[in-house]
């Protein structure tokens, strides 16, 4: 989910006096105060500001409470307040902000909100509210944040979000997210040129991409994502210099991802995976210097990854699984310091994997499985000292199990399985002290299984199955207590079943047939 921003106001209850009038600022917020709102407080015709956030009232808003000409902020917001928002509020010509979220407000929002020429904040969100979200909202000239987002509003004739939210020109925080809205994004919308927040995520948003959306130059964040969006990704949003955050992920996206793209200097978060892209991952995003996570997994991407990735030095994850990415592994990945999260599973890259990648201090998730990589397990790979999982399951590597892997510390999963790996197992694989998981099924492994794997306590899963393992079942691996899963089936394993393996109280599955073991009468 996007972060939402936070609202907060100082807790008082403050009466002053000015000259001949008397105006009257009410704060009760914060307190734990139940029941109805008073229909009363309509009659404090000085009332400016009434604060009654962060408490448990319920009930519904009283109408009377659109009688207070004077009021310029109205904060009811994070109660327990249900039924309609009463219509009487669009008298209400001051007030400036109003905060009605968190409730559990239903109906839809009234068009007589659209009146309240001076008001700069409306922030409904977080309630049941349904039916259309009014046109008449593109009258609040003077509105800089409104916050619809997580309700229940659509508009199943027209346009969900009508054209005339373009006219609110002083506009600078739109969210309109997790919602039912269908049709089209306005192409109005970018008339706002004072826009620096955009959320329109999880919607069922149609159509294509406006590219007038490249005219918001104040633009910072825009989540279009979880929608059913087609088309291609404008070009025009290379213009966006302001933009840090960039999420169209989970939509129906095709084509290419445009390389004016790589000009966003500002671009922190880009989001583009699960679409239907296709054509080539643009060199030109190796120029976004401040980029910290890649998201382009889940879709039709093709061609080699590009060397020039190797320059995002501010970059923590990179997620490039499930396309059709071919080629080498570039060693530029292993300058990429800040990286703690490297998926590219799921493709069909070839060659060698990068002895550079043992440069990755900072990498905890190292995923490179279902590929059609060959070579050895670089010995490097043991510095990565904050490792916790390491995949490069259905590859085609080869050569031994490096015992450097018996100094990373901080695994927990490791899984080196279907592969053409052979030798030994390491004995330095007992010093895994937080390994929970230790495939290394379907390869050529020899010799016996080392005795040290019995000291690795939190292991739930051992599946060293299809080797050419021989020797005997170590006793040791009776101390495993946490051990859910024991495959040793076609090795060629002699001796007898220790009968320390009946300590395994977790043990679930247990398989150890096509081997050479003996039973003890």
């Amino acid at each position: 989910m996007e972060n939402q921003p936070s609202h907060q106001k100082p807790v008082s209850l403050v009466l002053m006096g000015w000259k001949h009038s008397l105006q009257l600022v009410l704060d009760l917020s914060a307190n734990q105060f139940t029941g109805s709102i008073p229909t009363s407080l309509g009659n404090l015709s000085n009332l400016t500001i009434l604060y009654l956030y962060k408490n448990q009232l319920s009930g519904s808003i009283p109408e009377e409470l659109g009688m207070l000409s004077s009021l310029s902020e109205l904060v009811l917001s994070e109660n327990n307040l249900i039924g309609v928002i009463p219509p009487s509020l669009g008298s209400l010509s001051n007030l400036t902000l109003l905060y009605l979220f968190k409730n559990q407000l239903s109906s839809s929002i009234p068009q007589e909100l659209g009146m309240q020429s001076s008001l700069s904040d409306l922030d409904l969100s977080s309630n049941n509210l349904t039916g259309a979200i009014p046109a008449s909202l593109g009258n609040l000239r003077n509105l800089t944040l409104l916050h619809l987002f997580k309700n229940q509003l659509s508009e199943p004739t027209f346009c969900s979000i009508p054209q005339e939210l373009g006219m609110l020109s002083s506009l600078s925080n739109l969210d309109l997210s997790s919602n039912n809205l269908t049709s089209v994004i306005p192409a109005s919308l970018g008339n706002l040129s004072y826009l620096t927040f955009l959320q329109l995520f999880e919607n069922q948003l149609s159509g294509s991409i406006p590219q007038e959306l490249g005219m918001l130059s104040s633009l910072s964040h825009l989540a279009l994502s979880s929608n059913n969006l087609t088309g291609v990704i404008p070009a025009s949003l290379g213009n966006l210099s302001n933009l840090n955050t960039l999420h169209l992920n989970e939509n129906q996206l095709s084509g290419s991802i445009p390389q004016e793209l790589g000009i966003l200097s500002s671009l922190s978060h880009l989001a583009l995976s699960s679409n239907n892209l296709t054509g080539v991952i643009p060199a030109s995003l190796g120029n976004l210097s401040n980029l910290n996570t890649l998201h382009l997994f889940e879709n039709h991407l093709s061609s080699s990854i590009p060397e020039e990735l190797g320059m995002l030095s501010s970059l923590s994850q990179l997620d490039l699984y499930e396309n059709n990415l071919i080629g080498v592994i570039p060693p530029s990945l292993g300058s990429l310091s800040n990286l703690t999260l490297l998926y590219l599973f799921k493709n069909q890259l070839s060659s060698s994997i990068p002895q550079e990648l043992g440069m990755l201090s900072s990498l905890s998730d190292l995923d490179l499985s279902l590929n059609n990589l060959i070579g050895v397990i670089p010995a490097s790979l043991g510095n990565l000292k904050n490792l916790t999982i390491l995949y490069l399951f259905k590859n085609q590597l080869s050569g031994s199990i490096p015992q450097e892997l018996g100094m990373l510390s901080s695994l927990s999963e490791l899984a080196l399985s279907s592969n053409n790996l052979t030798g030994v197992i390491p004995a330095s694989l007992g010093n895994l002290s937080n390994l929970n998981t230790l495939h290394l099924f379907e390869n050529h492994l020899s010799g016996s299984i080392p005795q040290e794997l019995g000291m690795l306590s939190p292991l739930s899963s051992l599946w060293l199955s299809s080797n050419n393992l021989t020797g005997v079942i170590p006793a040791s691996l009776g101390n495993l207590r946490n051990l859910t899963f024991l495959h040793l089936n076609k090795n060629q394993l002699s001796g007898s079943i220790p009968h320390e393996l009946g300590m395994l109280s977790s043990l679930r599955r247990l398989v150890l047939s096509s081997n050479n073991l003996t039973i003890v009468q």
